[in-house]
């Protein structure tokens, strides 16, 4: 039989499944075969929509059997290829959706394929709010908690995946399972920021915090990184503050004659705090007290909203990477969490390296020592370092890539683990061992325990490495 046939037998198999969509158009197949970062390519034999768990574990039981690879895919807005197949069956998971809130409990039950958005207009509605969120509130549950989760308030809550009360799961042995921080430790430990590696998100249920109906932000200028990250880690302790970014910005000065004699343009950085807190209408906040100890240049701005304004005051940036057509170009965005104690030496150091066509806007967030998967490497405690352009034009894809991997080997080089839904570098074995570090080998274990057959692949995840 024939590649073409095989693939064709595939799909017509799969079509008798209940509960499950299946179809190789090849427009859809073309769109499965990329991911938001576009800096990778995979090969979609089909994609497969299940409507529900039974019909995902009956697709998981036929490619077990048949053996064909499945990956996960909700939006596609990973950068590396973790939701590319690389000659597999896309699984779309976007049928798993529904928000409900337990307003007593304090909890929000949603499936995988419901956005942030979705949910936070659930909470909202009962003055609640997710602990964490992403600042695309367009991205899915399911693919967030498959990565980690980091958002303005994670100085206060850590990750997206530390405020799961309970994950349901299709692992790749096919097991519906119900897991937490005390239950089914293996998945909960495994699936939560495991890149889809393990099992699929069908749903989950995530802690909430109060929510009041108005933000205040502080906009604030600084000369110097040092001093922001000093003030940020004191923003860390404090109740009041809700929400915490912190960025850093260029001002162009012009062009000069660097190494080798090439000339480049170079640059005076600043850096930016953004501190919010939420107050009720009839108690605003003391503008006073809440800047009181900070050791910024200029307060450049004071800045009053609804809080699901707030929320979504991102929605611009992404317009308008649409708008340009930013959006369709290729994102090499790298994201990576560094031991606090080398941040202030070393982030300087970096960002005056990092390549000025992938513009500014870096982001330095604190992320906060809460309990988490263990199978999430992050310093503790740590300082979460982004760049992510918001996009990247054919003829400067090179000399970017190029200086991010320098950037990459710096960071890694001083302690720093790599978020893994940004642009990896096609690690190999000996990069995950160095990931993983005294975890890899449970790492391995999960895999052989979670996905025997080794049906979860993609362009990130190829076949399991040796143990």
């Amino acid at each position: 039989m024939s590649a073409a046939s095989s693939e064709h037998a595939i799909a017509d198999h799969l079509a008798t499944i209940r509960g499950l969509t299946v179809t190789r158009d090849p427009v859809a197949r073309s769109v499965a075969a990329r991911d938001f970062g576009g800096l990778t390519t995979g090969d979609v034999l089909a994609i497969a929509r299940p409507a529900d768990a039974d019909a995902l574990a009956a697709l998981v039981a036929a490619a077990r059997r048949d053996g064909f690879r499945l990956t996960p895919r909700t939006l596609g807005y990973s950068q590396s290829g973790q939701s590319v197949p690389r000659g597999g069956v896309s699984v779309d998971m976007t049928g798993f959706t529904g928000v409900s809130v337990d307003v007593d409990a304090g909890i929000a039950r949603c499936g995988s394929g419901a956005t942030w958005r979705q949910l936070l207009a659930a909470t909202y509605a009962h003055g609640l709010a997710p602990r964490v969120m992403p600042l695309n509130l367009d991205l899915s549950i399911g693919g967030t908690l498959s990565a980690g989760g980091a958002g303005s308030t994670s100085h206060a809550h850590g990750l997206a995946i530390s405020s799961v009360e309970s994950v349901e799961v299709v692992t790749g042995a096919g097991e519906r399972v119900t897991a937490g921080p005390s239950l089914r430790t293996d998945v909960y430990d495994a699936v939560l920021g495991g890149a889809g590696r393990f099992g699929f998100i069908c749903g989950a249920s995530l802690r909430l915090r109060p929510a009041a109906p108005f933000t205040r932000t502080y906009y604030l200028l600084y000369d110097d990184l040092a001093t922001l990250l000093a003030d940020e880690h004191a923003m860390m302790s404090q109740p009041w503050c809700t929400h915490l970014e912190g960025f850093a910005s260029a001002a162009i000065q012009g062009i000069r004659r660097g190494a080798g004699g090439r000339r480049g343009p170079f640059a005076r950085w600043f850096f930016g705090m953004h501190i919010s807190t939420e107050y009720a209408a009839q108690a605003p906040p003391d503008d006073g007290a809440c800047l009181r100890g900070l050791h910024f240049r200029e307060r450049l701005h004071v800045e009053d909203n609804p809080s699901d304004e707030y929320a979504a005051r991102y929605d611009m940036r992404f317009a308008m990477m649409r708008a340009t057509g930013a959006w369709g170009q290729v994102h090499p965005w790298l994201e990576c969490t560094i031991p606090a104690a080398v941040a202030p030496t070393l982030l300087p150091e970096i960002i005056d390296t990092v390549p000025l066509l992938l513009g500014d806007g870096h982001r330095i967030m604190p992320i906060a020592d809460v309990p988490r998967p263990a199978l999430f490497m992050a310093p503790n405690p740590g300082i979460a370092f982004g760049v992510m352009p918001p996009g990247v034009p054919p003829a400067f894809e090179a000399p970017a890539v190029a200086g991010l991997r320098a950037v990459h080997e710096r960071l890694i080089g001083a302690g720093g683990k790599r978020y893994l839904s940004g642009w990896l570098f096609e690690p190999d074995e000996a990069a995950w061992r160095r990931h993983f570090g005294d975890r890899y080998d449970a790492w391995q274990r999960s895999k052989q325990r979670l996905d025997p057959d080794g049906i979860l692949e993609s362009v990130l995840f190829t076949a399991p490495p040796p143990g």
